[in-house]
């Protein structure tokens, strides 16, 4: 039998996965709507602080605004797939076409950011000579700029091949023309939004863990918590969606030596898909949650100035962690040409 057809990203699988009754709708529709009035508020209020408060940016700063513009893209998005779930399709092939290639570039770019995030901490804890590069304007800006080329550039199938008639009342992406053109666009997915970036994530806080052992700065420690927390609830909310994107590329795999193993892996995913879309539409609003938890130190609660204190906090102990270790490694230099 041919393997049924999956859908890239989650978003549209939580809404054509199954069809279910107006009462099973409603936690759904409610899960949705917390999202976007968690997600839209919080995620421009990041934006707010940091476009006013912060003319000069430094490269942790930049990722969390980086991060927080492609959140927000994410969540205005949500009203649309809001009302799709409940009724049909309404808002025509381009904004279909539009809302889908719009998820996949801004779930790379979440995805990219937080990979160089990891690598940022990994150069200021272990190679702070290193993220000295990283500490210049110019810098700054052209990686975020070859950020989003090339999550658009991966996000390029949707572009090439989704734009066509849409049945009434319908927006889906199951635009492949094979199941082995599937299997390639799976599988170059899984490698640059997975293998690839959770292996680097790994690799760089093993080594920071190992480094902020020897650390008796209070004050580093509770930065690297919180930049760790923002990486690991993005991994912990992306997590199931890989995991699934695996099964299917195994699935596609077996379709002609075990068929019927092949079928049963797609009904299997068929079922778990509305769980794990559910859990990665959570990512696109935890972020402001986490910072908020982290200023609750200062007074006031949720609000623009308490996010710009701990933005500064973030810049200077960053900066401070690479100045400290430069100046302890002249010192050596300099005492052992001296001797």
């Amino acid at each position: 039998p041919s393997v049924c057809k999956l859908h890239l990203f989650p978003i549209t699988v939580f809404f054509l996965s199954f069809k279910l009754n107006s009462k099973a709708k409603i936690i759904p529709t409610m899960f949705l709507t917390m999202c976007f009035l968690i997600g839209a508020p919080g995620n421009g209020l990041v934006i707010w602080t940091i476009l006013s408060k912060f003319p000069q940016r430094s490269f942790t700063i930049a990722l969390i605004l980086n991060l927080a513009v492609a959140d927000l893209l994410v969540i205005l998005t949500v009203p649309f797939w809001t009302y799709y779930f409940v009724k049909d399709w309404v808002f025509g092939n381009f904004m279909c076409w539009f809302l889908m290639y719009l998820v996949c570039l801004t779930v790379y770019t979440s995805i990219f950011s937080i990979t160089l995030m990891s690598l940022h901490r990994f150069a200021v804890v272990v190679l702070p000579f290193a993220s000295q590069r990283w500490r210049k304007p110019r810098e700054v800006y052209g990686i975020m700029l070859a950020v989003w080329l090339l999550a658009g550039l991966l996000s390029c199938p949707y572009l090439i091949f989704s734009y066509k008639k849409m049945p009434e009342g319908k927006c889906t992406d199951e635009f492949y023309d094979s199941d082995n053109q599937q299997l390639v666009f799976n599988i170059v997915e899984t490698l640059f939004a997975f293998v690839i970036p959770f292996a680097v994530l790994a690799v760089c806080y093993t080594y920071v863990a190992r480094k902020i052992r020897t650390l008796k700065n209070h004050k580093e420690m509770k930065t690297g918590k919180l930049i760790a927390a923002v990486v690991g609830a993005f991994f912990v909310c992306w997590l199931p969606y890989h995991i699934l994107n695996l099964i299917t590329i195994s699935a596609l795999l077996l379709r002609h030596a075990k068929p019927e193993v092949s079928q049963k892996l797609l009904e299997s995913i068929k079922t778990l898909a509305n769980i794990q879309a559910t859990v990665a539409f959570v990512s696109s609003c935890i972020n402001p949650i986490l910072y908020a938890f982290a200023a609750r130190s200062f007074r006031g609660g949720l609000r623009e100035t308490n996010f710009a204190k701990l933005f500064e906090k973030l810049r200077n102990d960053t900066e401070e962690k690479v100045t400290k270790q430069e100046s302890v490694f002249l010192v050596g230099v300099l005492g052992n040409s001296n001797g």
